[in-house]
């Protein structure tokens, strides 16, 4: 009895595996057909208007931000942020600045020398210090920069 259990086993569960298999085959080509044989009909979106606003906006530039006073800075000089530094949106209009970061050389944060209320930075010693300097246009573009500048007791 158990010689004829393992032998319609060896017959049965080959069988079992090789149908499902074909199953799988079978409703892969049925699906397919059935799916050819759908006809949707599309839209064209290339030609509204909402789609050629945002094509536009992915296309315009970031905005810039440039160092436009002094790189060397005296210890305890004032540096007013918008004096010093820059942003431009491609248009050539001036957006405002955010300070996010403001770096020592020797890799600190050193934002409590950042007066926000102000948007004024005073350092009380000489070193290298880098802003990392943020711009938003007003269509939500981003800039990020990071630039040095040097304050020295001379």
């Amino acid at each position: 009895m158990k010689e004829i259990n393992e032998t319609v086993l060896q017959m049965i569960l080959p069988a079992i595996v090789f149908l499902g298999v074909m199953a799988i085959l079978a409703g892969g080509v049925i699906f397919g057909k059935i799916g050819k044989r759908m006809d949707v009909q599309g839209e064209d979106f290339s030609q509204m208007e909402d789609t050629r606003v945002v094509e536009e906006l992915c296309e315009r530039g970031e905005p810039t931000i440039q160092c436009a006073g002094k790189k060397l800075w005296g210890v305890g000089e004032i540096l007013f942020i918008p004096a010093v530094f820059t942003a431009k949106d491609t248009e050539g209009g001036n957006i405002d600045i955010t300070v996010a970061d403001i770096i020592n050389q020797d890799g600190a944060s050193v934002m409590e020398c950042y007066q926000e209320q102000t948007n004024q930075a005073v350092f009380s010693r000489r070193g290298i210090y880098t802003f990392s300097l943020t711009a938003m246009d007003g269509q939500r573009k981003i800039c990020k920069e990071m630039i040095s500048v040097l304050v020295d007791e001379r």
